[in-house]
């Protein structure tokens, strides 16, 4: 038998926990905070990695034009990585591997303005020097990228 004479069945799918709704809100935990710290880490390590791999090819006298086009270019890869991430699959890399999944109650699927915020909230944080990360200290486990965007994080999803 040859390959284009093969006939595919057709075979039902069940679509789990991830069937483009979120579970109601009793079956899913909140994301430990070491668990959520580790994954942004691992997401940043990746920048970093880009930056290193990239500053070689900067020209000889390093001015500040030319380390101010690699860190622009660096933040709208981030956009893109963050931001597609979490639209597409509602985490990261770090999230993937630390099973740290971001949620927006209101929407089963995050929307664009959500994940653009959490963005902008990300870089704020990280302009603080990670102070606006000490709200997920709260009772309420929630940063200041959840706070803005609506959204959380949750494990095990």
């Amino acid at each position: 038998m040859r390959f284009d004479e093969v006939e595919l069945e057709t075979v039902a799918v069940d679509p789990g926990p991830l069937g483009g709704t979120n579970p109601p809100a009793g079956e899913i935990s909140e994301a430990p905070r070491l668990r959520r710290l580790f994954a942004l880490l691992t997401d940043l390590s990746l920048f970093a990695a880009l930056i290193l791999g990239l500053s070689p090819l900067l020209p000889e006298p390093k001015e500040w034009i030319s380390n101010a086009a690699l860190a622009g270019f660096v933040i709208v890869v981030s956009f893109y990585y963050f931001v597609g991430s979490w639209l597409l699959w509602g985490k990261t890399i770090g999230g993937a591997i630390f099973d740290v999944r971001v949620v927006s109650p209101d929407h089963p699927a995050m929307p664009f303005r959500c994940a653009a915020l959490r963005w902008i909230a990300l870089y704020a944080s990280l302009l603080t020097a990670g102070i606006a990360f000490l709200l997920a200290l709260l009772p309420s486990h929630r940063s200041l990228a959840d706070r803005l965007s609506s959204t959380r994080c949750v494990a095990g999803v």
